[in-house]
């Protein structure tokens, strides 16, 4: 039902002079009127009859001495055809009773007993004998239970009494199996049949009556019974009606007798909004009366197997087909999410990889791109120191004069072989430049060496008898006439460098021949 309900009867339960604080709460408003169909007048009126009759017990409570002036009225019977017959005085009393005067009569002359019996019970509570007892506060106690403690309250009474459990295991504790009642509201317990589709089977019991123990200990402990309530058709609640959940779930269910019983499931009503058959929750059936007959262990199964079963089983399975099938198509969606799920994950996965091998590629390449602009560069500098060198450090072959030139007689890796003279103060490098500027091309040589640029010789000159290596980095500025075994003539080879543990061999091979 909507809000808007829900306030117009609030508004109506406060002009029939029932304040909020007294008023039921919203999900009894609710449930009130999902069941008599949105017609707020009905449910009004259904409470202002609660609350009537609250407020006469309390007023009778409150007067200690009514059974002497008055006499009390007799219970109803619980069973039709079993109301006492007055006799011919009673029936006079009665008469007389109706009429003013008499009871005017009736009450000045009762004044002298009731004043003495007021006196008497307040020395009494005075001298601590009996207690006073405040029943509007025990009425508002009683209107501010919580309604799962009430439940559960009510549940551990009906243990203790039988010597009963609940629960399913009952039999392996050695004690009296009990129907499984659920320890909560009325309304939780109806919604948690609705979400079920299940039977909502409600018990109501009442302190004061008669058959109440007979009840509990009787057609709540039978086995048939007990067995037939634990089937998974079943959702069992239960309340005594001296609490607020139990009186308002007695108002709204209309039970007058106690033990009381109703049979509440799902059943297809035509929607007043969508135009729909929709399930709704419906009371099948009401059983109240003797435990000894209408409300035994026999009849309560015979009414559940005979009556109710046949009644709902076919639109209750339906319903239950529907909710499996709808259980099963909101798996296999959420199967479907988590597969497109993994699959986007694996994409995604894919994508970053791709991604990641294409920045690693790139960047592979932008680094062999900038090894390769370095060699290119390293050549270019390359070139021109030897086109510099060619034509500004490598001297002029002097005249060949046997006291005053160096003839030396160079053996090349490709097998040619050079000759040419020296002045013995040309320097080391020098011999070094003409050797590494041998095939070099000048068109233009360069004014200046390339800047910053350090040339290395990548070869060495060796001499062969005896086998020495001359310097190719340090002592370059070394005059040639300073050289050991240099004189008139030299006879040298070229070994280029070779990288790889081979060169490093040789080098030491060579660094073991020079100490020999």
């Amino acid at each position: 039902m909507s809000t808007d309900s829900i306030d117009l009867l609030r508004d109506e339960l406060s002009q029939q002079g029932i304040r909020h604080a007294q008023q039921p709460d919203e999900e009894v408003l609710r449930m009130m009127l999902d069941i008599e169909g949105g017609d707020v007048s009905a449910v009004a009126r259904a409470i202002m009859e609660a609350h009537s009759s609250e407020r006469r017990v309390t007023r009778e409570s409150q007067r200690p001495t009514a059974a002497l002036s008055t006499p009390a009225p007799a219970s109803a019977p619980d069973v039709p055809g079993d109301a006492p017959q007055h006799g011919p005085i009673q029936h006079l009393f009665m008469m007389l009773w109706d009429q003013p005067w008499f009871t005017a009569f009736w009450r000045l002359c009762s004044w002298p007993f009731s004043v003495v019996g007021s006196i008497l019970l307040w020395v009494l509570r005075l001298t601590r004998f009996v207690r006073s007892r405040d029943t509007h506060s025990d009425a508002t106690s009683r209107f501010a239970q919580d309604p799962t403690l009430s439940a559960q309250r009510w549940i551990d009474s009906l243990e203790r009494d039988t010597a009963g459990s609940v629960s399913p295991d009952a039999v392996a504790s050695n004690r009296t199996p009990l129907p499984p009642f659920v320890a909560c509201s009325y309304s939780e317990a109806l919604r948690m049949a609705k979400n079920s589709t299940k039977i909502l089977v409600v018990v109501l019991t009442s302190q004061v009556h008669g058959d109440n123990h007979l009840f509990r200990q009787h057609v709540l402990t039978n086995t048939a019974l007990v067995r037939m309530l634990h089937s998974t058709d079943f959702l069992v609640w239960g309340g005594d009606v001296q609490s607020r959940e139990g009186f308002q779930v007695a108002t709204l269910l209309e039970a007058s007798t106690f033990p009381f019983m109703a049979f509440i499931a799902l059943q297809p009503r035509r929607s007043r909004s969508r135009g729909t058959i929709v399930p709704h929750p419906a009371v099948l059936s009401r059983i109240e009366g003797s435990p000894q007959s209408v409300l035994s262990a026999s009849s309560i199964c015979s009414h559940i197997q005979d009556v109710l079963l046949p009644r709902t089983q076919s639109y209750l399975g339906q319903l239950r087909r529907e909710q499996r099938q709808r259980v099963m198509e909101r798996e296999l969606r959420a199967e479907q999410d988590r597969a497109y799920a993994e699959s986007s994950r694996r994409d995604q996965e894919r994508i970053l990889q791709r991604r990641a091998e294409e920045q690693q590629r790139a960047s592979e390449a932008q680094s062999a791109t900038a090894v390769e602009a370095d060699r290119a560069r390293q050549q270019q500098c390359v070139a021109e120191w030897r086109m510099w060198a060619q034509a500004h450090l490598v001297p002029r072959e002097p005249v060949a004069n046997r006291g005053t030139a160096i003839r030396v007689a160079i053996k090349l890796p490709d097998g040619r072989n050079l000759q040419r003279h020296f002045r013995p103060s040309d320097t080391l490098e020098q011999l070094y430049a003409y050797v590494d500027t041998i095939d070099a091309q000048v068109d233009e040589p360069p004014v200046c060496a390339p800047h910053d640029y350090q040339h290395s010789f990548p070869f060495s000159l060796v001499q062969m008898y005896p086998r020495r290596v001359l310097p190719n980095q340090d002592s370059l500025a070394m005059p040639l006439e300073e050289l050991d075994g240099f004189g008139p003539s030299a006879n040298l080879i070229v070994e280029p460098f070779r990288a790889g543990p081979s060169d490093d061999k040789e080098s030491e091979d060579d660094e073991e021949d020079n100490g020999a």
